[in-house]
């Protein structure tokens, strides 16, 4: 139960990062340093959540 509600936890701050990289995105002059620092924010948490694959 514990595993279960600490993969939602990450997932959900995925949700929220991929969020804000598209919206930060379709920006007319996107921030090139925020959209380095959310990709690899987004990619870390992936590979947090590859630990889950039972859940």
């Amino acid at each position: 139960m514990l595993r279960k509600a600490l993969f939602n936890i990450i997932r959900q701050e995925q949700r929220d990062i991929e969020d804000k990289l598209e919206k930060e995105e379709r920006r007319s002059s996107p921030d090139a340093g925020r959209l380095v620092g959310l990709r690899q924010e987004v990619t870390s948490l992936r590979r947090e959540l590859e630990h889950f694959q039972d859940v």
